[in-house]
């Protein structure tokens, strides 16, 4: 199978994420709550355009932050849902802290 040519590949952004609260959360906690959110406030429809990916090995669960990857026309949408809706069943929730469009920038910042 061919690689798809880079001006035909879809634009992605990385958000660095970080769990705001007094519990330390797990990996999968943090994914139900990204998917829950994203799924309340961008439907199926809106969460398979957004290509949404929450990198498992860039969760840091002492510091409690990690990234996720999404198309850069849906960033805007993903962060609204994170904001609006909260996925954690206590009362914590995410707070994006930068956007970048490469991971060497991101953890460079």
């Amino acid at each position: 199978m061919k690689q798809i040519p880079p001006p035909m590949q879809e634009d992605h952004r990385y958000l660095k994420f970080k769990v705001r609260g007094d519990d330390k959360k797990n990996i999968g906690e943090v994914v139900n709550a990204v998917w829950d959110s994203a799924l309340n406030y961008m439907g199926t429809k809106g969460v398979s355009n957004a290509d949404l990916w929450i990198i498992g090995n860039k969760f840091d669960r002492k510091n409690q932050e990690g990234v996720i990857k999404v198309n850069n026309s849906c960033k805007e949408d993903l962060r609204a849902s994170l904001v609006l809706s909260n996925g954690f069943k206590d009362d914590s929730f995410l707070s994006i802290e930068n956007v970048s469009g490469t991971l060497v920038n991101l953890e460079e910042q």
